[in-house]
């Protein structure tokens, strides 16, 4: 209710502002003409970003341009509305936040965790603990804790403009009353978002070999527990894992079907509270 809800935002908003800028600090490197380098290519990429055009009037948030240098933390700002980003709410739905001041930065309601299902597909997470997605009218909802068909969403990207295309094939867009709707079937002015992140380019920009579909390593087992670690929530410090036998999963791989299966497995647990 509106206690759990306060004390989400209460988190965010505490672990927002305890976000500090600041160089980042190598170990092990002893070498003065190497770290000289080092500290040429940040100032380089400072540089880049002070004169991005609205990284300081965004609160030093950068645009992503590709799938790949989307990071864990992104907002979404309307193409047609500058400085209004998607706000989750408190009742399951999303709007369009107020204008932000130049750099002022995003409300913790405003910011997404972004989860990458594959090379081409992403899920937004909201601070509610609620994924993005979409009802049968089209409407914007977050009301599922498990990502399903309807939280999957497509980026696509030109130059810095960004189209989100739905499971239903419908675009994101803004209608005239300022409504959040995935209905329409071209992606035009009102359809067109940007997403930024709050991490350096050259730290978000991951390589599409390690930062596309999970990478399953070493023994099914052992990557299940790292799935499970990412989405469960156990108040007694104990994790809990499907104990059913993991041979499907090595079929499910080989088919492409891997986080579906993992899904499967994890609905079976009640001690999951982002499964019913």
């Amino acid at each position: 209710g509106h206690t759990f809800s306060s004390c989400v935002h209460a988190i965010l908003m505490s672990a927002y502002t305890s976000v500090k800028s600041g160089k980042l600090k190598l170990k092990g490197d002893s070498s003065e003409s190497h770290r000289k380098k080092k500290r040429k290519r940040r100032s380089h990429d400072d540089a880049g970003a002070l004169s991005e055009p609205g990284f300081i009037k965004h609160g030093r948030w950068r645009k992503v341009r590709c799938f790949e240098e989307i990071g864990d933390r992104v907002i979404l700002e309307s193409g047609c509305l500058e400085g209004q980003y998607i706000q989750a709410l408190d009742n399951g739905f999303f709007k369009l936040g107020p204008v932000r001041a130049d750099d002022e930065s995003p409300d913790p309601s405003e910011v997404f965790m972004a989860v990458r299902l594959s090379e081409t597909k992403v899920a937004f997470k909201s601070g509610y603990g609620r994924y993005l997605g979409v009802d049968s009218s089209g409407e914007l909802v977050g009301q599922a804790e498990a990502v399903g068909p309807r939280e999957t969403w497509e980026p696509v990207f030109e130059d810095t403009k960004l189209a989100l295309c739905a499971c239903t094939h419908r675009f994101m867009t803004v209608t005239s009353d300022l409504r959040l709707m995935a209905a329409s079937e071209k992606a035009k002015e009102r359809e067109i978002f940007l997403m930024r992140g709050d991490v350096p380019l050259s730290k978000k920009a991951r390589s599409s070999s390690s930062g596309g579909a999970e990478e399953v390593t070493g023994d099914m087992e052992s990557f299940e527990v790292q799935y499970v670690k990412k989405f469960q929530s156990f108040r007694d410090h104990k994790l809990r894992v499907c104990s059913e036998s993991r041979d499907g999963l090595t079929g499910a791989k080989k088919q492409g079907k891997l986080h579906e299966a993992l899904l499967d497995r994890r609905e079976k647990m009640k001690a999951d509270r982002y499964c019913k």
